[in-house]
């Protein structure tokens, strides 16, 4: 994943604000191309299990197959994202501006733990995948506490029930690329403590 490739995951503000058509199709593009590759990769992949391995050679392609999974999963919340923000537009609804306030913060921190992850891994640095699981825990904390918000949000009718379906829905994918940046840092650190 490279480090565009990875920005281009942390669509969900902009994509909420404004409906852009080549921003959609690129992240359509790029996950049919993360599919193809991670099938590619994880036929040779399996392909080098056929041949004698050690036992650190077999754990190291255990290891890659592992990472492969993850990215993928990244690029099918990318994808979730995008869903809920067509959404959005086709019914011509937007969130409340403190939603969307909401949303950019929490864009900004998934890009920055997605760009952290992409150059932990292309670089194998362990400094930075040191940095990953704080931030982590950081958007965690924030999308605990925007559930929150939009519970009050809801209740004073600021924002709809559809609204807040929604809602929850970005969140629960930004959180869950969180948790695969985490599973690909922690991995890393893993791995070099071999």
């Amino acid at each position: 994943m490279s480090r565009r490739a990875a920005r281009n995951v942390g669509l969900a503000a902009p994509l909420l604000l404004k409906m852009d058509e080549e921003t959609v199709s690129a992240i359509k593009v790029r996950e049919n191309l993360i599919d193809r590759m991670e099938v590619e990769i994880t036929n040779y992949l399996i392909k080098l299990t056929d041949q004698e391995l050690g036992d650190d050679e077999s754990h190291a392609v255990t290891e890659l197959l592992n990472f492969v999974t993850e990215f993928e999963r990244i690029g099918d919340y990318a994808v979730n994202i995008m869903e809920k923000a067509e959404e959005l537009y086709d019914k011509e609804a937007s969130f409340s501006e403190s939603a969307q306030k909401e949303l950019q913060l929490l864009d900004a921190a998934l890009e920055r733990i997605l760009v952290l992850t992409d150059e932990a891994f292309e670089n194998d640095d362990v400094q930075k995948a040191a940095q990953v699981e704080p931030l982590e825990e950081i958007i965690d904390g924030l999308c605990d506490e925007m559930k929150s918000h939009h519970v009050d949000r809801l209740q004073q009718g600021v924002c709809t029930l559809n609204q807040g379906f929604v809602f929850n829905d970005l969140l629960t994918n930004f959180e869950r690329v969180a948790d695969h940046c985490s599973n690909i840092a922690l991995a890393l650190i893993e791995l070099q403590s071999d």
